[in-house]
């Protein structure tokens, strides 16, 4: 069984990968070809156009995959603990919370348990009866 999750671990991280170059390759070659003419970016007001910049070769590609590979590492990483800490962690909390006032509720009224569980033996034992004869 250990050894399926490792294997199938594996080729997910495979898939990732060759996902992430995929759409590195997508944004770098393939979507200049969609943006309209005369589209620009602006930045702290300076403007670039889409159509001056310097045609793309393969270290741009291997720079956008390695940004998306980031992207999704982080996402997977960050989301899940998030998750975890911000619902699991304050349940973990209240419960612990939950159980030491219990605790301490027992502790306060174990003179009067053990009184009651007392008088209710007291209740059960038998009476004696005197025998006249």
């Amino acid at each position: 069984m250990r050894s399926m999750l490792i294997k199938l671990s594996w080729a997910a991280l495979l898939a990732t990968v060759i996902v992430a170059l995929a759409i590195g390759a997508f944004v770098v070659w393939g979507l200049p070809e969609l943006v309209p003419a005369g589209s620009a970016i602006v930045i702290d007001g300076e403007r670039f156009e889409l159509s001056d910049m310097q045609p793309a070769h393969a270290g741009h590609w291997v720079v956008v995959s390695m940004g998306i590979l980031v992207a999704a590492a982080i996402t997977v990483v960050v989301v899940p603990l998030v998750v975890v800490l911000s619902v699991g962690l304050p349940l973990l909390l209240g419960a612990f919370g939950v159980a030491v006032a219990l605790l301490a509720l027992a502790l306060v009224m174990s003179p009067v348990i053990l009184l009651l569980w007392w008088l209710w033996g007291q209740s059960k034992t038998p009476k004696a009866t005197t025998i006249t004869s």
